[in-house]
């Protein structure tokens, strides 16, 4: 099982685009484009968990925990990324 890790405050887009710029390193470009590549999943996510919900709703109607629960993690990793 893995361990949790520790607080952090979340990187910011200008933070990432400038350790970009700033190290040519081809190893720490490859982990900052992973996490934009992460960062654009999520937003790929989160437009597909709208269809699927609108979806859900206009058939059957109500909502389906296991979709509002993917909507709190989202949230939650959409909040980290505001501050």
């Amino acid at each position: 099982m893995a361990s949790k890790l520790p607080p952090f405050r979340p990187v910011s887009q200008d933070e990432l685009r400038a350790v970009y710029a700033r190290y040519r390193d081809p190893d720490i470009r490859r982990i900052v484009l992973e996490v934009e590549r992460y960062r654009r999943v999520i937003a790929e996510m989160d437009t597909l968990y709208k269809s699927t919900h609108q979806a859900w709703r206009d058939e059957v109607g109500g909502n389906l925990i296991s979709l509002h629960m993917l909507l709190q993690i989202m949230t939650t990793e959409r909040q980290r990324l505001i501050f």
